[in-house]
């Protein structure tokens, strides 16, 4: 683990990060965990109250409620097995425990400006690998 100072303070946070702007899911076995589209489905119990869901208040959504399953059911000692890529900037991230992260762009913007996901260390000054509609950049 590493150390950022973030917001005033010094926070515990692992080595990399992963940035993710495209389409992902998290799945165990057979079974979705939890996906990007979580976002814009309300959590269980606000079923009938469909024309009052509002996704962006913390809590309210379907993702809020199974990400933090997902927490809860991880640890610490959680790692990544394998990575294997695709051609058009799709990932699977192979976890311990069973779990699946794949990561698929979904679109096919390719301007300067399009970015489905971005690996960097959290250190200062280190460089970025980024998955664009244009192929990988290092920036």
């Amino acid at each position: 683990m590493d150390y950022v100072f973030k917001r005033g303070r010094t926070e515990e946070a692992a080595e990399y990060a992963l940035h993710i702007q495209c389409s992902w899911r998290i799945a165990k076995g057979n079974k979705i965990v939890v996906g990007s589209g979580d976002f814009y489905s309300p959590r269980t119990g606000l079923e009938n109250e469909n024309e009052h869901f509002e996704w962006d208040i913390q809590g309210n959504n379907r993702f809020d409620e199974r990400i933090a399953f997902f927490i809860k059911d991880i640890n610490e000692h959680t790692i990544v097995e394998r990575v294997d890529s695709d051609e058009v900037g799709g990932l699977k991230i192979f976890l311990s425990q069973g779990y699946l992260l794949e990561v698929f762009p979904d679109t096919s913007e390719d301007d300067e400006y399009s970015e489905f996901s971005r690996l960097f260390k959290r250190k200062e000054d280190s460089s970025h690998f980024v998955v664009t509609g244009n192929g990988l950049k290092n920036e």
